[in-house]
């Protein structure tokens, strides 16, 4: 506004021109920049001399793929990470996989904060609904509160696990590192390992297994439900995603270790092979390594492959968003879940535990799942063109790669240089393509000033 003369109670008023509203593209640009350079450095020390048990040169490719596979926190290896890596590579290897895990969660609360100052007050209680902390104060204390979150968990299970390991035989100083290296390697849900044959030598040690499942599904949680569950000590009030986030997870954690033991319990070289006794645990950690850790008690490839199916659903679910685990999210296979009972009653409105859900949110969740479902689909197909295993082997390992899971039942080694190439795709884009597609979705667009007119489409 120009100024006017100050006189006869004119006041002179100036007023700056509006900024530009910036839309999420360049907070994500940041956090892949980030992601992106923490990853040049891990696969540059990687290649040192100093980082390998043979004393040369790494492969590039070994590197790279060991690389991505920890800053997507996944766990997929080309060789053993004991065997391959001296224990400075084994110290790249871990705190790459804290970055990945505890820098995604810190990072992507950031970009959320700094896309939500941008949104009317509408649409930043959509974001605060989706993953919980749009405003700076907020953020500052979730980011605080997530740090000592992780913190307590790994530093708990560094001691249990050292104890168990000393117990178990070990030199006081190789207990201390494998018990660090675990506790951080399965809060972050990755499942690097330096016993050499995953946790099959600990399938009979009760301490071990639950230490680990614990921090797999604290990892996999994540900091808000847990918060949230603390702060307001009853299931019932609750709000609606914390609820799904229990409530989900907690049903796929009965079912899957229900079906892995209906299915496994006679089998000689996976559940029948191991005391009676200890079957029980050992099918619960197998059904809460299925979701995104990918730790195994035995050889993966010798399931039945009607478990092979079963794990290949529990991978494509995952965790929580905002927490360290892949998968498609259990709140958007909740809403899921949500649409289908409310189209089978008849129902316009989405409701879960007495509560609406907003339609943006049910948009989202149904994107996300095609999204999801068509990036499995393609490679499936490319990892089927480029290796002869045998199909449900290729599913297996595809899906593994995309939810960044970490198992695998033909062996990764045995895809070849074309399948690494694809395997290291399929572990960036499950990673970092539903956070980008989330905001995508979220950012502010204009109004529509026209509609179409209404038709109908056939459906079964």
């Amino acid at each position: 506004m120009g100024e006017q003369p100050a006189a006869r109670g004119w006041a002179v008023i100036r007023m700056a021109a509006p900024r530009p509203m910036k839309g999420p593209g360049s907070g994500i640009a940041q956090i892949l920049a980030g992601f992106g350079i923490v990853l040049g450095i891990g696969f540059a020390l990687l290649m040192l001399p100093v980082a390998s048990e043979s004393g040369g040169w790494g492969h590039p490719r070994t590197a790279l793929f060991t690389a991505i596979s920890a800053i997507c926190v996944t766990g997929l290896v080309i060789h053993d990470t004991q065997t391959h890596w001296s224990t400075f590579g084994e110290v790249v290897i871990l705190t790459l996989v804290q970055l990945g895990g505890l820098g995604y969660m810190l990072g992507t609360t950031v970009v959320l904060w700094a896309f939500g100052r941008q949104l009317d007050l509408r649409d930043r209680l959509m974001l605060r609904l989706y993953y919980g902390a749009p405003t700076m104060r907020e953020t500052l204390g979730f980011a605080r509160g997530v740090g000592l979150f992780t913190l307590a968990f790994e530093a708990t299970g560094a001691v249990v696990l050292s104890a168990a390991f000393m117990a178990d035989g070990r030199p006081a100083g190789e207990a201390l590192w494998w018990g660090v290296f675990h506790s951080i390697s399965a809060f972050n849900n990755a499942g690097f390992n330096l016993t050499g044959a995953d946790m099959v030598p600990y399938s009979g040690n009760e301490v071990v297994l639950s230490m680990v499942s614990i921090l797999v599904i604290a990892g996999g949680f994540g900091y808000l439900p847990v918060l949230m569950l603390v702060r307001r000590r009853s299931f019932r009030r609750l709000p609606l995603d914390s609820k799904l986030i229990f409530a989900t997870s907690g049903v796929l954690l009965v079912v899957g270790t229900l079906a892995f033991a209906a299915f496994e319990w006679r089998n000689e070289a996976t559940l029948g092979g191991l005391a009676v006794q200890d079957r029980p645990l050992a099918a619960f950690f197998h059904s809460t390594s299925s979701r995104s850790s990918g730790y195994a008690l035995y050889d993966i490839g010798a399931l039945y492959d009607e478990s092979k199916v079963s794990t290949i659903g529990l991978m494509f679910v995952g965790g929580a968003a905002g927490s360290t685990a892949g998968g498609l999210k259990v709140g958007a296979f909740s809403m899921l879940f949500a649409v289908m009972l409310a189209s089978l009653r008849g129902r316009d409105e989405v409701t879960a535990f007495r509560r609406l859900v907003p339609p943006a949110i049910i948009r989202q969740a149904t994107t996300l799942a095609l999204f999801y479902v068509g990036l499995l689909f393609a490679f499936t197909l490319a990892l089927t063109l480029a290796s002869d295993q045998d199909f449900v082997d290729v599913v297996f390992e595809a899906m593994s790669a995309l939810g960044t899971v970490g198992f695998t039942a033909a062996g990764t080694l045995s895809f070849g240089g074309p399948g690494h190439v694809i395997l290291m795709i399929a572990m960036l884009f499950g990673r970092f393509s539903p956070l980008m597609l989330v905001l995508y979705m979220s950012k502010p667009r204009r109004a529509v000033q026209w509609s179409h007119p209404v038709d109908s489409v056939r459906l079964g």
